[in-house]
């Protein structure tokens, strides 16, 4: 008797972990929590630190700016961002939510 082996089914590759796409929220409150650990902040450093490319960076900058939760000074020339009240209002809101929903909420990239 001979045995027949099964034809050899390719093995599926490993996929990394699965990351989760970060909504337009998620992105505002690293903004804003990145941007008030640094105190004034200017655009390259606040993309930089939320893996951001300069150009989403700047449109999301420029919508918190639009909404009032940025306020945006120039400091020797250089143009930089800092929180407001209000931006301090929706980072404390953002925290609670995701306490209450689970949202692990990732610590920024300081230091560059």
């Amino acid at each position: 008797m001979s045995e027949e082996k099964a034809p050899e089914v390719p093995k599926k590759k490993k996929k990394r972990r699965e990351l989760q796409k970060r909504t337009r929220y998620d992105i505002y409150a690293e903004l804003l929590r990145v941007i008030y650990i640094w105190g004034f902040c200017p655009l390259t450093r606040a993309a930089r630190s939320t893996n951001m490319p300069v150009d989403r960076a700047k449109d999301s900058i420029g919508e918190l700016c639009k909404r009032g939760l940025l306020e945006e000074d120039d400091d020797e020339g250089m143009r930089v961002y800092k929180v407001t009240v209000r931006g301090h209002q929706y980072l404390e809101l953002y925290k609670r939510m995701a306490g209450l929903v689970g949202i692990p909420i990732p610590e920024p990239i300081i230091g560059m």
